[in-house]
């Protein structure tokens, strides 16, 4: 398979427009949190049903890459970028500011994410997506 972000996956449980599926968990995938992790070498995930798949449908489920990375860079280097900032702004005025306007920054940092989060969800921008039900024999 290429690196497309595909998983295939099995339906566990169907209820109020939205699919469980359960699937082993691949190398590309080590923790991005994207899926919730069941076992060492499993993970479910819960995401709208919006192929119409049925409890025991094996079914492929898709989270580009490029939206994974994409994440890991608003989580992370956002509020580091705003923490360093803060710091190398505030510590031009005392050492004491430096400190201060750095948590503040990294703070408005993590609102700012809070922000994304609720505007990427309502769009499911980073969730991962129902691509196509599989046949029994594929």
């Amino acid at each position: 398979m290429e690196n497309t972000g595909a998983h295939i996956g099995l339906v566990t449980a169907v209820k109020n427009g939205t699919a469980q599926i359960h699937f082993l968990r691949g190398s590309a995938c080590a923790h991005c949190g994207a899926c919730l992790t069941v076992g060492e070498s499993e993970m479910e995930v819960t995401i709208p049903n919006t192929l119409g798949a049925k409890e025991g449908d094996r079914v492929e489920v898709d989270l580009s890459p490029k939206r994974v990375v994409q994440a890991s860079l608003l989580a992370y280097a956002v509020p580091l970028l705003l923490l360093i900032g803060g710091v190398i702004l505030g510590s031009r005025f005392a050492d004491w500011a430096g400190l201060v306007l750095g948590v503040v920054a990294c703070g408005i940092g993590y609102l700012i994410l809070r922000f994304v989060e609720k505007k990427s969800k309502k769009k499911n921008s980073f969730q991962p997506r129902m691509t196509r039900i599989l046949d029994d024999w594929e």
